[in-house]
């Protein structure tokens, strides 16, 4: 079986032809486009095709990963990318247009389908915990902003895309605190996103900095890429930056065992999105784990939780083809 699949962020695209095998999942043809070349959703696919010599190979399906929200109208699923002057996206349109089944998956349920289909490698375990076979799973990654999703177990792994990262931030300390009001006085409110994302560590460093006058956060903070910068610095061993690393993955973990609390992913908590793997040493030192598992009186519970760090390179773009493969091929209700 072959399909087409696409990971369409606000800037780039990135498209393959997938296969399933018995080893998992392989790509061919993988190209990034920038997607404000393009009016619209089909336009881009179609210009794939002809420029990949794949315009007349068969297809079973079509998988869209988008940064939008999808919802149900009608008896078909409707999309709307939130930073791209596209058309509503349509699936029966698509795949009338395209001449294949289609398929529209948010972005980030797209990161919670392809937990199925992650291999060993995949992922970077840092609580063992006692896995549930049974339980919910808890999918949170930083990036551009803060996205969310909650995954049923195997094999039907029914997706709950969130929102949670435009609740608001629960400061766990005085510092934090003060940082959120810093924040506040700025935006007007300070949510998770405001802190946890490539623009919130650009934001705590900021923050540090006019408390230090630390130059080397200074001059990060003038970079295109803040965050980049920052994480640079701090590989470096340049001390501010490396208190900017301690303070996010402190916030993260906190933030997430909020988020567990509330979800109780017996099945286990999944760390996504672009920064984490880049920062994963960060994530590996004890405070990570501490902020996480500070809940007094349920530090056990979170203790037992399984947390695992997802570093499969393209997670979206491999859920996007776990979603149209199991349309085409649904799991049947007692398999």
């Amino acid at each position: 079986m072959s399909f087409l699949v696409a990971d369409i962020g606000g800037t780039k695209t990135l498209l393959a032809l997938a296969q399933p095998g018995p080893d998992g999942w392989h790509f061919e043809h993988k190209t990034r486009l920038p997607s404000n070349d393009f009016r619209s959703a089909g336009a881009l696919v179609r210009h794939w095709l002809q420029s990949t010599g794949s315009k007349d190979r068969p297809l079973d399906g079509i998988g869209l990963a988008l940064a939008g929200p999808v919802k149900s109208v009608e008896g078909s699923l409707r999309a709307q990318a939130t930073n791209l002057d596209w058309p509503v996206m349509d699936e029966g349109e698509l795949g009338r247009e395209l001449g294949a089944p289609t398929v529209l998956i948010n972005d980030f349920a797209a990161i919670g389908a392809s937990l199925d289909a992650l291999g060993p490698k995949d992922t970077v375990t840092l609580q063992p915990g006692a896995a549930e076979s049974a339980g919910l799973r808890l999918v949170v990654g930083a990036g551009t902003g803060l996205g969310t999703c909650a995954v049923g177990p195997p094999p039907r792994s029914r997706l709950f895309a969130g929102e949670g990262g435009h609740a608001d931030f629960a400061p766990a300390d005085d510092w934090q605190a003060g940082l959120a009001q810093w924040i506040r006085s700025q935006e007007g409110r300070c949510s998770r996103e405001h802190l946890l994302s490539g623009p919130g560590i650009a934001r705590i460093a900021a923050y540090l900095q006019r408390q230090s006058a630390d130059t080397g956060l200074a001059q990060a903070l003038q970079k295109a890429d803040p965050a980049a910068a920052i994480g640079a610095l701090a590989a470096q061993g340049h001390a501010g930056a490396l208190q900017v690393a301690e303070r996010f993955v402190s916030m993260y973990g906190g933030q997430l065992g909020d988020l567990a609390l509330a979800a109780l992913p017996r099945g286990g908590v999944f760390i996504a999105g672009g920064i984490a793997p880049r920062w994963l040493q960060h994530f590996e030192t004890p405070g990570f784990l501490r902020s996480f598992r500070n809940k007094a009186p349920m530090q056990k519970l979170l203790e037992e939780l399984p947390v695992h760090l997802i570093v499969h390179p393209e997670p979206g773009l491999l859920g996007a083809a776990v979603a149209v493969h199991r349309a085409v091929e649904p799991v049947g209700e007692n398999a």
